[in-house]
């Protein structure tokens, strides 16, 4: 990850090129990381400003005080000291059958290490949910065996417990109001009085919840309610988050910005969470997902460290996915001299896999020069979604 002065340079960047948005959150994620309830104080103080003046301002009044802050950011970080090396969370041969129903999910391998993404994608009934519930302790396993590395040998199951976060597709909702359940959970970091409320402070405005602190369940989109449960997650300080479907019933920006949070949270120096993400979006989940693993069925034929459920060299072929008005017909004629050897499609979107040693400007070229109208395109050829039948 980058050193503290590359961020902070990064932020100085940001609200130089008129990115106020990105750099404020920026800002507070340096801020965050000091651990410094001086600088937390501070930071506040700016985002009482920030709040204060209207947009359009902002550029020639608020982010004046950007270089005093990012000195104080400079100045009252603590170095954390070296993470461990080794995986934190370890599943080998975990395997579940329901004795109701046909279902069952076979051996799979899962090693989490620190700071860590894992996506998990399939279709919906393929045994997501079931894995997440296994190394959360909820179900026992009928075979395999979960190491959880981040507690000494010995630790209770509860003690264990307690350093999971689990958070659900649909949470259960909360009474009374936002900032008051967020304190409450910032006490099982063992925070209290002003460092309760200055650490629950921080948390609410990183995760954009400022305008919300007084609301209830009832009051707060689907959207915000998700970033109430980071912001809860992230306020106990657990090891290993692990999620069910949190891009489920968000619009795209929402989706984008659980995204971003959740690259915050894994990268965080002196807070980093290794993260386990379920999810029906493909592509979002691969881009911020440092493995992916892909249940079919039940099976895992796509999981880090180990071969993947197809012949070598289609290891290495192209795969594409395309959405035109163009007929089968005219995609085979245009495309078979470029080694195209399967085409499928589903109602929406043609997948074209292609010999070895075709690549993607090839087909680019022909498509452009052919007239045919293109109305999307995408290499997919290490993307799990080559695995969904059409």
């Amino acid at each position: 990850m980058p050193q503290l002065s590359e961020r902070l340079a990064e932020v100085r960047s940001y609200f130089a090129h008129g990115d106020h948005h990105l750099g404020y959150r920026r800002l507070l994620d340096a801020a965050l990381e000091t651990g410094n309830f001086d600088v937390y104080r501070a930071t506040l103080r700016f985002c009482d400003e920030w709040d204060a003046t209207p947009e359009a301002d902002r550029g020639r009044t608020v982010t004046d005080r950007v270089s005093g802050l990012l000195a104080l950011i400079e100045t009252g970080h603590r170095p954390p000291p070296p993470a461990g090396t080794g995986p934190r969370l370890e599943a080998e041969g975990v395997a579940k059958r329901y004795h109701q129903g046909a279902f069952s999910l076979a051996p799979v391998n899962v090693r989490l290490h620190h700071g860590q993404i894992i996506g998990l994608v399939g279709e919906n009934g393929n045994g997501k949910t079931t894995l997440l519930r296994l190394l959360n302790g909820d179900l026992r396993p009928d075979a395999g065996t979960i190491r959880y590395h981040f507690a000494p040998a010995g630790t209770a199951a509860y003690d264990v417990r307690s350093r999971i976060a689990f958070i659900p597709q649909r949470p259960q909702s909360w009474y009374g109001s936002l900032m008051d359940n967020l304190q409450f959970a910032s006490t099982f970091a063992g925070l209290t009085g002003e460092e309760n409320e200055l650490w629950t402070e921080m948390v609410i405005a990183r995760m954009g919840l400022r305008p919300y602190r007084t609301y209830n369940w009832s009051r707060i989109s689907s959207g915000y309610k998700m970033r109430f449960e980071l912001a809860r997650t992230l306020l106990r300080k657990p090891q290993v988050l692990l999620l069910d479907e949190p891009l489920a019933n968000l619009d795209m920006l929402a989706q984008q910005i659980i995204l971003e949070d959740l690259k915050f949270l894994a990268a965080s120096e002196t807070m980093p969470l290794s993260i386990i993400l379920s999810s029906q979006q493909l592509y979002e989940v691969e881009k911020v997902s440092n493995e992916v693993i892909f249940l079919q069925r039940g099976v895992a034929r796509y999981q880090p460290g180990a071969p993947l459920d197809e012949a070598p060299e289609e290891k290495t072929a192209l795969v594409l996915e395309l959405e035109t008005a163009a007929t089968r017909d005219e995609l085979e004629a245009l495309l078979g001299p470029a080694g195209l050897q399967q085409l499928t499609f589903n109602g929406g979107v043609h997948i074209l896999y292609f010999a070895p040693g075709t690549g993607t400007g090839d087909v680019l070229t022909l498509l452009g020069g052919s007239g045919l109208p293109v109305r999307y395109f995408r290499d997919i050829s290490h993307s799990s979604r080559r695995f969904f039948v059409a």
